[in-house]
């Protein structure tokens, strides 16, 4: 009998779940909702919650036991800068669950892991594009118009430089090097 046996064992080792709640749980305070099937979703809202609590405190043992077990140092950042400070007033209940139609390839029910009160969804992703890119977080449009812009620019002067009849002669220079070395290897075979 599975007295005091609290928790689901996803049917894998107690390693394998422990990384695997973590990963969940990491993927949750960088995005702020994940797409997992129900039973994970169920086990991950468990730490999850006693995560945010701990990050209520911002103390630096409650940083270190979540620290252990959260290896991503930004997402470990968003929990006690931004997570923490945000559900301060509330008690508890921190995550939602929203039941998924189920997965076409094996029909296992599906859900969406979410924080209550989560931020918009469209400025992070919009500061993350320009991260990468290099450009300003001040205005996420302005730059991603003006980066495409100098290189229409650029390549229009090319253009007209060039006739059409040029950017044909660069399709047959792309398969011309896919050719030779068929014979260098037909040669070698020869040898």
């Amino acid at each position: 009998m599975r007295h005091h046996m609290a928790g689901r064992r996803l049917n894998r080792t107690s390693e394998h779940l422990r990384a695997l709640l973590a990963n969940l749980v990491t993927s949750l305070f960088t995005h702020e909702q994940i797409r997992t099937t129900l039973p994970k979703a169920k086990e991950a809202r468990r730490v999850a919650e006693r995560f945010i609590t701990m990050a209520k405190d911002s103390a630096l043992h409650r940083r270190r036991q979540v620290a252990a077990t959260i290896r991503d140092p930004q997402a470990l950042a968003k929990l006690f800068s931004v997570l923490g400070p945000r559900f301060k007033e509330r008690p508890g209940g921190y995550t939602r669950i929203v039941k998924l139609p189920p997965r076409p390839g094996d029909n296992a029910p599906m859900a969406l892991l979410e924080l209550v009160e989560r931020s918009p969804r469209a400025a992070p992703a919009a500061e993350t594009k320009d991260q990468k890119a290099g450009l300003e977080k001040s205005a996420p449009a302005e730059p991603a118009t003006t980066a495409k812009a100098p290189k229409k620019k650029a390549a229009e002067p090319a253009d007209e430089a060039k006739e059409p009849k040029s950017k044909k002669a660069e399709k047959p220079s792309r398969k011309a090097p896919t050719k030779a070395p068929s014979k260098k290897k037909s040669k070698k075979t020869d040898e």
